[in-house]
């Protein structure tokens, strides 16, 4: 004969309902959540019935998504003659730190 009280512990075990699925605007949401509270990952997912890996692995994903994409074009800037300079030849002069200069000559 089978009591009540051994089934019942299964059961309430079984009752669980399925972890919540986020999508990435609430796990950016989390993510900024968890950096304002001062709390670890491990507390603050605890803490929330998150998963510590899934929250790691969004947190990587959405870094990576928004890492600013630099363009060649951004890195230089065209220089214009001065007016009236008929001096062909310039000076480049790069102080590099730790007393090295780069200097660089057109004649």
């Amino acid at each position: 004969m089978v009591t009540l009280t051994a089934i019942t512990p299964r059961v309430i075990a079984m009752s669980h309902s399925p972890r919540q699925k986020h999508t990435p605007e609430q796990w950016q949401q989390l993510i900024d959540a968890q950096a304002a509270s001062g709390q670890s990952q491990v507390a603050f997912c605890a803490e929330r019935g998150l998963s510590k890996s899934s929250f790691q692995h969004w947190k990587r994903r959405l870094r990576t998504s928004q890492a600013p994409v630099s363009t060649p074009s951004a890195l230089f800037a065209p220089l214009a003659d001065e007016p009236g300079n008929t001096d062909s030849g310039w000076t480049i002069e790069l102080d590099l730190g730790d007393g090295v200069c780069l200097r660089l000559r057109r004649p």
